[in-house]
C-alpha cells in the first residue's frame, strides 16, 4: 500500500511544481517585456517576445518610437489571471496602475520550443476610438501598420520601381505598374514628399482588414489606406490634405493613377488617329461630338516627349487637369470621372477619362481646343449654307443659346426667309484664318466675293455658332446686332402691309401700342406709308437718346427708326420719314397718328365721324404734320411686300 501511494503524491508533487514553475516563466516573460518596455531596452523586448511579434512589431530600428505612439499604460504590473489555451498558448489578464488609474491589459504568450520559454506573442491594449467608444486593437497589427507606413514613405522615396510595387495591393499595383517610367517616379517620389521631417508621428486606425495611416507631409497631411492582402498590409489609396485652399493636393492616388494611365494611352491612340482605341480613353461625349469623326492627322503631339517628361496634375472635386510642356508649349488634358454603361445597358463602372484637350502656344497668342479644331471646319461649312438657303431649322440647331434667345428663336425670325440680308454668294468655303481663344474659335472665311469671320463657342461639347462677323460701314459688323434690330422691322412693316394690327402691336414699343393700336385696332391708312422705307436697305445704325435709331434709304424716301428693348427683345418706338428729293417734308408716325387722333380724324374700329367745328365756325382739315402730308409720299402697291 506504501509504495503505490508514494507514487501517486510524487506524480501530484511533479505536476504542481511543473505548473508552478510553467506559471512563473509566463509571468516572468510579461515583467520582462514590461521592464524593457519601460527603460526603452530594444534587446531586452526582442528577448521577452516571440519570432511572430518581432517580426510585425520589431522589425524596424524606430518600432521603439513607434511603440510610444501605442500609449502604453505605465506603473506597477500584476498578473491577475493566467489561462492556459493549450500546451503552446496561454492567455494572461493584467492590470497596471493604481487606484482609479488601474487598467487592464490582456498579453497571449507563446512557448518557444527552441529554449524551451515563454514569451510574449501579443498584446491587446485597450483604446478609445474616433467616436470615443472603448475598442481592444492588437499590438502586432497596430505596430505592423506602423512599420508598414514608414517603409512605404522610405521605398517610395528612392527605391527601384519594383520595390515601391511590392507595397500595394492588387488594385493599386495594375494602375501604378503600367504608368510611363518617369510619371511613375514622380507619382510616388510626390506622394510621399521631398524633404521629410525627422518627426514621424502617425496616427492608425483599424477596422478589421482595413486602416488608415495619418501622418505629416511636407505639404499638409498625409492619408495612407492599407488593406491586408496576404496577411500583410499593402497601399491601397493615399490621399495629401494641403494646409491651404489655395493647394489642391491629392484626392486620391488611385484615380490619379488611372487618371495618368488613360491620359497616357489617349495621346498615343491620337498620334496613332486610332479612333477606335481612343474610345476607350476618351469620355463618350468627348468621343461622339469630336473625336469619332475628326480627322485626328490635322494636329501633331509631340507625344514621346509629353509622356517621357514631367507632368502637373491638379485634382479638384469635378475634374483633374494634366499639364503637359514640350518646346514651350503647354498641353492641358481635362480628365472627368464618367460612368460606363455595361454591356446590358445597366450602370457600370465609373472611370475617369480624356474630356478634353487644350494646347497653349508657347507665345500665349492662341488656346487651342481640341474639340473646337475638330469640329470648326465642318460647322463653317453647314452654317454658311443654313444661312444662305435660309434654313432655319438648321441655323437654329448649330447656334448658340444667346444667338437663338436674341434672333433665331423669336418671332420675328420667319421674315429671315424673304430678307437680302445677308447677301451670300454660293460656292467653295476658303479658310482664310483660323484663331482659338479657348471656348471660343474664330475663322475668316471668303464665300465667293463675301469675306467674313464665324465665331464659334464650344457649349456642352458641341461647337455652335455665336456670330457671324461681315463688312458693314456706319453700322455694325455683327449679324446678330443687326438681325435683332432689322426683323422686328420687317415684322413691324409686314404687319401693317397685311392689315394685322396684332402683327404690328408685337413689335411695337409699349408707348406705341398703347397710343396708336389699342385706340384704333385696326391699321390706318396712312400708316401703309411706312413700308416700303421700313423693308428697304440699311445704310446706318446709330446711338440715339431714345434707343437705337436704324437708317433705311430706297433713293427716294430715307427713314429713321427709333428701337427700344423691351423685355431683352428690340421693338418700334417711332419712325420718321423724310423726301430726300425735298429734305424739308417729314412725316413723323407717332406725332402725325396722335395728332389725326385728337383732331377726330382717325377714330376707334366701329366709331362714327363728325366734324370738328372750329372757333371760326369752319370745319377743320385733317393735319398730320405742319411740315409734310401724307399725300407728299407715293403710295406702295401692298402686292409689292405680300410675301
Amino acid at each position: 500500500m506504501f509504495r503505490p501511494r508514494f507514487a501517486f503524491f510524487l506524480l501530484l508533487l511533479t505536476g504542481l511544481l511543473t505548473h508552478g514553475c510553467t506559471s512563473f516563466m509566463a509571468r516572468r516573460a510579461i515583467l520582462d517585456f514590461a521592464d524593457g518596455l519601460e527603460s526603452q531596452d530594444f534587446d531586452q523586448i526582442r528577448v521577452a517576445t516571440s519570432n511572430n511579434f518581432e517580426s510585425k512589431a520589431l522589425r524596424q530600428p524606430e518600432a521603439l518610437s513607434d511603440l510610444k505612439l501605442l500609449r502604453f499604460p505605465k506603473g506597477d504590473v500584476r498578473v491577475v489571471t493566467l489561462e492556459a489555451i493549450d500546451d503552446d498558448t496561454k492567455l494572461a489578464t493584467v492590470e497596471i496602475g493604481e487606484g482609479e488609474h488601474i487598467q487592464v491589459v490582456d498579453y497571449r504568450l507563446t512557448l518557444d520550443r527552441e529554449s524551451g520559454r515563454w514569451v510574449v506573442d501579443d498584446v491587446i491594449l485597450s483604446q478609445d476610438d474616433t467616436t470615443g467608444q472603448e475598442i481592444r486593437r492588437s499590438v502586432t497589427d497596430q505596430m505592423d501598420l506602423l512599420l508598414s507606413c514608414r517603409e512605404l514613405l522610405k521605398d517610395w522615396e528612392s527605391a527601384p520601381r519594383t520595390v515601391k510595387l511590392q507595397h500595394c495591393t492588387n488594385e493599386l499595383h495594375a494602375q501604378l505598374s503600367t504608368l510611363p517610367p518617369n510619371w511613375f517616379k514622380l507619382l510616388t517620389e510626390q506622394t510621399v514628399g521631398t524633404g521629410r521631417s525627422i518627426t514621424y508621428r502617425p496616427e492608425a486606425r483599424l477596422n478589421g482588414d482595413h486602416a488608415v495611416v495619418v501622418a505629416p507631409h511636407p505639404d499638409g497631411s498625409l492619408f495612407v489606406e492599407f488593406r491586408k492582402e496576404r496577411n500583410h498590409w499593402k497601399v491601397q489609396n493615399v490621399a495629401i490634405e494641403p494646409r491651404n485652399d489655395s493647394e489642391t493636393g491629392v484626392r486620391s492616388l488611385l484615380t490619379l493613377a488611372q487618371t495618368l494611365n488613360h491620359s497616357a494611352k489617349f495621346l498615343t491612340s491620337f498620334a496613332d488617329n486610332d479612333t477606335e482605341q481612343i474610345a476607350n480613353h476618351a469620355s463618350p461625349d468627348f468621343y461622339s461630338q469630336s473625336l469619332v469623326s475628326g480627322d485626328l492627322s490635322t494636329i501633331t503631339l509631340p507625344v514621346a516627349m509629353l509622356i517621357a517628361d514631367d507632368y502637373e496634375a491638379n485634382q479638384y472635386q469635378d475634374r483633374t487637369e494634366l499639364l503637359l510642356e514640350s518646346n514651350g508649349a503647354m498641353y492641358m488634358l481635362t480628365v472627368r470621372t464618367v460612368d460606363l454603361p455595361s454591356e446590358d445597358g445597366t450602370a457600370g463602372l465609373s472611370e475617369p477619362r480624356v474630356d478634353e484637350l487644350t494646347i497653349f502656344e508657347p507665345d500665349g497668342s492662341e488656346v487651342k481646343k481640341v474639340s473646337a479644331m475638330l469640329l470648326s471646319s465642318s460647322v463653317v461649312d453647314i452654317y454658311i449654307e443654313a444661312l444662305r438657303t435660309r434654313d432655319l431649322e438648321k441655323i437654329r440647331s448649330m447656334s448658340s443659346n444667346d444667338f437663338n434667345d436674341r434672333v433665331w428663336r423669336t418671332d420675328a425670325a420667319k421674315y429671315f426667309k424673304i430678307m437680302p440680308y445677308p447677301q451670300i454668294d454660293p460656292g467653295e468655303t476658303e479658310v482664310i484664318s483660323t484663331v482659338f481663344r479657348g471656348d471660343i474659335t474664330e475663322i475668316t472665311v471668303a464665300q465667293g466675293n463675301t469675306p467674313m469671320t464665324m465665331v464659334l463657342r464650344l457649349s456642352e461639347g458641341w461647337m455652335v455658332v455665336d456670330d457671324v462677323l461681315m463688312p458693314a460701314h456706319d453700322r455694325p459688323v455683327s449679324l446678330k446686332s443687326n438681325l435683332e434690330l432689322i426683323l422686328p422691322i420687317h415684322g413691324f412693316a409686314s404687319g401693317i402691309n397685311r392689315g394685322d394690327v396684332n402683327e404690328v402691336a408685337r413689335y411695337s414699343a409699349r408707348g406705341l401700342d398703347q397710343m396708336i393700336w389699342r385706340q384704333l385696332n385696326y391699321i390706318p391708312e396712312i400708316s401703309r406709308e411706312l413700308v416700303r422705307p421700313l423693308m428697304s436697305e440699311v445704310i446706318r445704325v446709330r446711338l440715339g437718346e431714345s434707343g437705337v435709331i436704324v437708317h433705311t434709304s430706297d433713293g427716294m424716301i430715307s427713314s429713321e427708326i427709333t428701337m427700344t428693348r423691351e423685355a431683352d427683345l428690340y421693338v418700334v418706338h417711332d419712325v420718321s420719314l423724310v423726301n430726300e428729293a425735298s429734305p424739308s417734308k417729314q412725316f413723323r408716325f407717332l406725332q402725325s397718328v396722335r395728332q389725326l387722333i385728337a383732331a377726330g380724324q382717325l377714330l376707334p374700329k366701329g366709331a362714327k365721324q363728325y366734324p370738328v367745328i372750329q372757333a371760326s365756325g369752319t370745319i377743320a382739315q385733317p393735319q398730320a404734320d405742319s411740315n409734310v402730308h401724307p399725300s407728299a409720299f407715293e403710295p406702295i402697291s401692298p402686292a409689292v411686300y405680300s410675301r
